[in-house]
């Protein structure tokens, strides 16, 4: 064996040594992932039944998002400047005692709103601090070739909270409260936290090499990247927009189905729903290559809106469901589109920076969507459709009439707005410019 050999089988064998760690902290991810999603289904349905009211479950799921929207880029400076690996320990360790605060107040004999919304929010806190840590570790630990692969498979943990711990939470809720769900979260938390530290040793952070520019200049950056850019500019003021309607989705299906239905029936729709993403992801990728990015992207938000319409025309668990599966399938379309034009019209130097500005403007749809959903539903959607006018009695005799109603009345318009979106992007000629990437 000669020394070129020598070197290749080295490295093979190196690169194998580190995907095996890696697995092995994805694993741990995978399963605190299915954790939160059981807290997360089981705090919808508990907050649901004490309140009675959408608006009081929006709450809950601001407190829950918002910390991870403002905080993402702290957490990705503080990934840069000090050890990854602590990092996630201490995000698991302290976001664990947030749902000590959510047990406490459920298992109290009066619960506390207020102190549930404390919890989730330091869960969610620590949680943000975490993700860009372990998002950072794939790099400290993994050779360039394996970055696809990975990033593959931590969508895949990821997403486990929505195809795999709806189905398992609404089963376990026939024989047992939501505080055991949260019970199993917090385990899980002790369970990553040590695979953590099992696989820590030999693991070197790697510091940016601009790790040390502040918050304002990174924001600077970013805004100068995308000053002058109406394409782009455009795109983020339709993804908010997209974002802004399928907030919506995530606090309205719910009730939507427990209307009608129970904590099981609405488990095993969630999780069917959110296959349709996988399914969509793998129709996308096994494509050769787009002949336009700018139709992947209408298609795919009139297809999402479309189907997310319908999803309020009738009390019908299957229909719901197939229709709920297709407007997942259609999200990656949106995704992935919308993705593509915007990177191929940034210098690779920027990307990150207004990547991240991008986020966190768009995901700030989500927040609004929170405050209006619950008050449009329970202040206005319902009431219209419990009262006797002509235009309720109409609109009842196409979707049915009764509770929850309003809300499948709110859905069908928001989804009608994303298909309406759809057929706008189509047309406008600042996106379509995009379609060349950069010149």
């Amino acid at each position: 064996m000669n020394q070129w050999d020598e070197i290749q089988n080295t490295e093979i064998k190196s690169r194998k040594k580190a995907m095996k760690k890696f697995m092995i902290l994805l694993a741990g991810q995978l399963i605190s992932s299915i954790g939160s999603g059981l807290t997360a289904f089981g705090l919808v349905i508990y907050v649901l039944s004490l309140t009675g009211s959408v608006t009081a479950t929006a709450i809950v799921s601001i407190c829950a998002f918002l910390p991870s929207i403002l905080l993402a880029p702290v957490g990705g400076v503080l990934a840069d400047h000090y050890d990854r690996r602590v990092m996630m320990i201490l995000g698991e360790m302290f976001s664990g005692f947030g749902l000590v605060i959510c047990l406490v107040t459920i298992m109290s004999a009066n619960p506390s709103l207020v102190l549930i919304c404390v919890g989730v929010g330091v869960s969610s806190l620590f949680t943000a601090l975490m993700e860009p840590a372990f998002k950072a570790t794939i790099t400290d630990l993994l050779w360039e070739e394996d970055f696809a692969k990975a990033g593959g498979m931590v969508q895949i943990a990821n997403n486990a909270k929505l195809l795999i711990s709806p189905a398992i939470a609404g089963v376990l809720l026939q024989i047992t409260t939501v505080s055991t769900l949260i019970i199993i979260d917090m385990l899980t938390f002790f369970i990553t936290a040590f695979i953590i530290v099992a696989v820590k040793k030999g693991m070197v952070t790697k510091l940016k090499e601009n790790a040390g520019l502040s918050f304002l200049k990174e924001i600077k950056e970013g805004i100068a990247a995308l000053r002058g850019k109406s394409g782009i500019v455009a795109m983020i003021v339709v993804m908010t927009i997209v974002v802004f309607c399928l907030g919506f989705v995530q606090i309205l299906s719910k009730p939507l189905i427990l209307a009608f239905a129970g904590e099981i029936e609405l488990g095993i729709l969630a999780t069917v729903s959110a296959w349709g993403m996988m399914a969509g992801s793998i129709i996308i990728s096994s494509m050769v290559k787009a002949k336009s990015y700018v139709r992947m992207l209408s298609i795919g938000l009139f297809g999402c809106g479309i189907f997310f319409a319908l999803m309020g025309v009738k009390e019908n668990l299957f229909l719901i469901a197939t229709f709920g599966f297709m407007m997942f399938a259609f999200m990656p379309a949106v995704q992935i589109g919308a993705e593509v034009l915007i990177r191929n019209n940034l210098s690779n130097e920027v990307q990150g920076r207004a990547f991240g500005l991008i986020s966190f403007i768009t995901q700030m749809g989500y927040v609004f969507a929170y405050v209006l959903s619950g008050v449009l539903s329970d202040y206005v959607f319902e009431p219209f459709m419990s009262g006797n006018s002509l235009f309720a009695i109409k609109i009842g005799e196409v979707i049915g009439t009764g509770p929850g109603r309003g809300i499948a009345l709110l859905i069908l318009v928001a989804g009608m707005t994303l298909a309406t979106v759809g057929i706008v992007v189509f047309r406008l000629k600042s996106v379509k410019t995009l379609e060349g990437g950069i010149i």
